[in-house]
């Protein structure tokens, strides 16, 4: 998606790539930006993952990376950097017609080994699952031993939906009859997904909650860049983490974490 005022056809275009979770929040920023430096131009692409943007900025392919986890060594040695600018909130979410509005870990577990199948009022139960390296994926088996047996069991049972990015995930929470997963609250707010946000053990997830040092149900979303950035990538990283940056993303599901 480009976003583009009209008249700049011939902007430097700024390229944004990496986890879907992050996009939605890019474009509501791109267009923020845009529109008090109209001689610039901002174009978000579709999800390329954390890693895939990453090795896409590294490659010269796009100007900022956004990822929803840490730098390793090895991409830090082959030029990377980045800097925490926010962090959302992880949800149980539910398509909007499931008969259900909070779940405890022990009735999530029970979903995932396929001990239970179908919702209260007798509809079935559609699971949809992330990959087993995705970030969702990881935070989940922590919620406890038991959650990470039953996540080793779910990826073994067949005929389960698996979402590759985080934008199929939340169409296929939508679309499906009784769908739950994972999604996060950033993402529903700026993408206006129409998913039912579920308590967790009676603790419903909430961008001030996610600003908690000790609240671990939760993405942290970085900017990735050169150290040799350009003057245009630079100004855009700044106005992220500046108050007027920072705002748009506390209105939309995160917590601001720029200093």
């Amino acid at each position: 998606m480009t976003l583009a005022a009209a008249g700049v056809a011939q902007a430097e275009t700024l390229r944004i790539g990496g986890t879907g979770v992050a996009l939605g929040g890019m474009r509501l920023l791109g267009a923020s930006y845009m529109k008090e430096h109209p001689d610039s131009q901002i174009e978000v692409l579709p999800s390329l993952g954390s890693t895939g943007g990453i090795k896409a900025l590294l490659a010269g392919a796009v100007d900022i990376a956004v990822s929803s986890r840490a730098l390793t060594d090895e991409e830090r040695a082959a030029g990377a950097t980045s800097n925490l600018y926010a962090r959302t909130p992880l949800a149980v979410v539910t398509s909007p017609n499931a008969p259900i509005e909070d779940i405890t870990t022990g009735e999530l577990e029970a979903i995932y080994t396929g001990e239970t199948t179908r919702w209260p009022d007798g509809s079935i139960i559609r699971l949809v699952l992330r990959p087993a390296s995705e970030t969702d994926t990881l935070l989940l088996r922590k919620l406890s031993p038991g959650m990470d047996r039953a996540v080793d069991i779910a990826f073994s049972r067949p005929g389960l939906v698996s979402a590759t990015n985080d934008q199929d995930n939340a169409e296929a929470l939508e679309r499906l009859p009784g769908a739950i997963g994972l999604a996060a609250i950033g993402q529903i707010a700026t993408e206006g997904r129409r998913l039912k946000v579920l308590s967790l053990d009676g603790v419903m997830p909430t961008a001030a909650l996610s600003a908690q040092a000790d609240y671990d149900f939760v993405k942290d979303l970085h900017l990735v860049t050169k150290p040799e950035a350009t003057p245009p990538t630079a100004a855009f990283v700044a106005f992220v983490n500046s108050a007027e940056g920072q705002s748009i993303l506390a209105s939309t599901g995160h917590s601001p974490m720029a200093e």
